[in-house]
């Protein structure tokens, strides 16, 4: 223990400093054993289930689809004149499906499962675009 007059370290079950006569007093405090919070409580980021004894899920990451529309919709916007919005949302849609893996592998559960939840609304977005476009270029 150190002398909080002096800083002179002495023997733990010492009385008065060895250095400068100090009296030395020990501050006992209580051991308190927390539980971790539930997955739940920590910023909806959940365990890793291999932690848990569960396998990893599968998640769809709808990168090859974005993609397809994407150059879908690149194609009609260079050789008809449709529109080009197709190919801002099928970037989108690639960017977010790009982010699906990466974050499992991060054992971001929760940001995986979003990025994959909006990877798909982008490539229905995509490919209404493509739809309405082709429809009123046609009719």
């Amino acid at each position: 223990m150190y002398c909080p007059n002096c800083n002179a370290y002495n023997d733990d079950n010492a009385t008065r400093c060895t250095n400068c006569g100090n009296l030395l007093q020990k501050i006992e405090t209580p051991r308190v054993d927390v539980p971790p919070p539930p997955p739940e409580a920590r910023g909806g980021v959940f365990a890793p289930p291999a932690a848990s004894g569960g396998a990893i899920p599968d998640l769809p990451n709808y990168l090859v689809q974005a993609v397809v529309l994407t150059v879908v919709s690149f194609m009609l916007a260079f050789f008809t004149g449709i529109t080009g919005v197709g190919v801002i949302t099928g970037l989108v849609a690639i960017v977010n499906a790009a982010q699906v893996n990466s974050k499992v592998a991060e054992n971001n559960y929760a940001g995986a499962r979003n990025s994959s939840r909006l990877a798909k609304i982008w490539c229905w977005v995509t490919l209404a675009i493509l739809i309405i476009g082709a429809l009123s270029h046609y009719y």
